[in-house]
């Protein structure tokens, strides 16, 4: 258990879960304090200077190596180009292995990710020699199972995550030409890298799956509505709902200890795309311009999320109270709701959409605060800041004199700023002295 718990990526989250894992029996209490000291130094070792070092120095070999095969490769005769390119790709794999058997795993690593970028050189310079037809996204997704297969077989995270960004590109070269409205051959090429981020507890690598999966989300929705001539609002709603129903599965996950640090990222992302959908649709311009309106039929797309949303509230609600992801299944419930409105009545739900979106923004600092979270806290207060500030140029720059406009402006800028740091001392004198008094 304390190995699993030596990989925690946020601290203060494990600070806050320990007493609860202890009282329910799922981690014994003398094991608790050692697996925070053990979080702490794991997350140390994370940004040591070697690894800064075999990166760098990878990139500078790679640059090397490409440069030399680029000056000498139209002298070289077409066995002494394939020569080189095995060669290479094969030494470049017996050195990882041998930095393995002496210890030096971040080398190892480096390495590893060396003989990613020669395999990707490979492919194309092989396609070059045999005038193979250019056939781009066909090639990056070749490259893309060769980084799948080194990460599987040694196992290697920065492997992975060279896998995951060229899955990515991959996804975004193929994924227009494609007659599928859903490009679904992704989800299974990025699926195969998560049973060893999952097996071997690749924090980096999980986030970097997590920014694959968010770009896969967000060029789908844009693609999706964009050939069913669908409207702004309704990309934003099912958006919405999406992000709530990955919020309410991070907050299931990050229930238990052997979870938890996946749970966590995947609530951040959804809790920021949430945020940002919702904000979104509450600014006048989607509501005043006709042509961004939604029609009702596509709000049925969002109630599959939707009651996902509701039944992982329902977990996390019977588990510790949390009020998070029941608040943005409810927020989701309502952008969906919205949608059903009459033209005619947009400025009375456009007034009712602002008032829900500001209270909803002031129950997630409350439950911010409640969990100890920063980030929650520091992402409520900015969202909050920002729909003040909109709302005080929507609404007075019409109806105030210019001097005074700015005069008040100034003052609630100010206004803000002096409570975002009374919030912020009271958030970190109140968990230092809780950590205080737990010592």
């Amino acid at each position: 258990m304390r190995h699993h718990l030596a990989e925690f990526y946020y601290i203060e989250r494990l600070r806050e879960d320990l007493p609860r894992w202890v009282e329910r029996g799922w981690i014994r209490p003398e094991d608790a304090e050692a697996a925070l000291a053990d979080a702490k130094a794991a997350r140390l070792r994370r940004i040591a200077l070697p690894n800064l070092l075999a990166l760098f120095g990878t990139i500078l070999v790679a640059v090397g190596a490409f440069l030399f095969i680029a000056a000498n490769w139209q002298g070289m005769g077409r066995l002494a180009k394939l020569a080189v390119l095995f060669g290479s790709l094969w030494g470049t794999h017996a050195a990882a292995w041998a930095a393995l058997r002496a210890g030096m795993g971040r080398f190892a690593e480096a390495l590893l990710l060396f003989g990613v970028l020669l395999f990707g050189v490979g492919i194309m310079l092989v396609g070059q020699i045999y005038h193979l037809p250019a056939d781009p996204p066909a090639g990056v997704l070749m490259w893309a199972l060769g980084a799948i297969l080194a990460a599987w077989a040694w196992p290697s995270e920065w492997a992975a995550c060279a896998a995951l960004a060229l899955v990515t590109v991959w996804f975004s070269l193929a994924a227009p030409d494609s007659p599928l409205p859903v490009f679904l051959p992704f989800i299974p090429v990025w699926a195969a890298l998560l049973p060893p981020i999952l097996r071997m507890r690749w924090i980096i690598g999980y986030h970097a799956a997590l920014a694959s999966l968010a770009w896969f989300i967000l060029v789908t929705l844009a693609s999706l509505f964009s050939t069913a001539d669908a409207a702004e609002g309704d990309v934003l709603r099912l958006g919405s709902a999406i992000s709530a129903a990955l919020l309410a599965v991070g907050g299931v996950l990050s229930g238990r200890p052997l979870t938890a640090e996946f749970g966590t990222p995947l609530e951040r992302l959804a809790l920021m795309g949430l945020v940002v959908g919702a904000s979104l649709l509450a600014l006048p311009a989607l509501q005043t311009d006709l042509s961004a309106i939604g029609e009702p039929a596509w709000a049925g797309l969002a109630l599959p999320p939707l009651l996902v949303a509701a039944a992982g509230a329902a977990v996390v609600w019977r588990r510790d109270g949390g009020l998070l992801a029941g608040g943005a299944a409810a927020l989701a419930a309502i952008l969906l709701a919205d949608a059903l409105v009459p033209p005619e009545s947009h400025g009375i739900s456009l007034i009712l959409l602002n008032l829900v979106l500001v209270g909803a923004l002031i129950g997630m600092i409350a439950e911010g605060y409640r969990r100890e979270d920063r980030f929650t806290v520091n992402l409520g207060f900015l969202a909050f800041a920002l729909t003040l500030l909109r709302l005080y140029f929507d609404t007075f720059w019409l109806l105030l004199d210019r001097a005074l406009f700015f005069i008040f402006g100034g003052l609630l800028v100010m206004a803000l700023g002096w409570l975002f740091e009374r919030k912020r001392r009271l958030l970190v004198g109140g968990g230092g002295s809780k950590r205080s008094a737990a010592a």
